[in-house]
């Protein structure tokens, strides 16, 4: 399906049940970056995709069922059957799956996000800016961590650099610049308000 084609309110739900290609799961999420309220009809998904498991009576399976189907199939009847590996408890990420994506309304940032929580609201991800970019004026709805990876960061005549940790509590405002460009790891809302962008849509 063409992205010029891609509906809410149709892959929300395959979202919930994680049936969604990378790029279905990456529209998916931008417009829970640009529409706030669509989270709640997200959560509503979640909630109902979550219940599922126990929505229907527990079934006993046959001792037998196992012989019995691989007699079917003409295959030998395993032994044993090695468990399914468990899920990994962490999420990783590695350098050649980044996707860097151009900010939709500042030219010069590239965003490469490396996850969205639509529940606590919250994208984590890097970003990237080329030389003379000034980022927007922005109010922090929560806080805002910060982690200079490499280049230079200016925030209220302060220059960070690689290294350097910056943490904007819930209600800061300030609106960065980088001299020679810079790329950082970052954790913000994604409710954060950007009253000069909002003006000119």
């Amino acid at each position: 399906m063409n992205a010029d084609n891609y509906c809410f309110c149709e892959l929300a739900p395959l979202y919930a049940l994680d049936l969604l290609s990378e790029e279905e799961r990456a529209w998916v999420e931008q417009q829970l970056v640009e529409c706030p309220e669509l989270a709640q009809e997200l959560a509503e998904y979640q909630t109902a995709a979550a219940a599922i498991p126990y929505s229907s009576p527990t079934v006993e399976m046959k001792a037998d069922l196992k012989d019995r189907l691989f007699d079917r199939l003409g295959l030998d009847s395993p032994v044993t059957f090695e468990e399914k590996t468990p899920p990994s408890p962490f999420l990783s990420v590695r350098s050649q799956q980044l996707k860097w994506r151009p900010h939709s309304r500042v030219a010069g940032v590239s965003i490469a996000r490396l996850h969205i929580d639509p529940i606590k609201r919250e994208i984590v991800g890097l970003l990237r800016a080329e030389p003379g970019v000034r980022y927007p004026f922005h109010i922090h709805a929560t806080g805002e961590e910060i982690y200079m990876l490499e280049g230079d960061l200016v925030i209220e005549n302060q220059v960070y650099g690689a290294g350097d940790y910056i943490r904007s509590r819930a209600g800061s405002t300030h609106a960065p610049h980088t001299n020679g460009g810079c790329m950082f790891f970052f954790r913000t809302s994604m409710d954060d308000e950007y009253p000069d962008l909002a003006t000119v849509s």
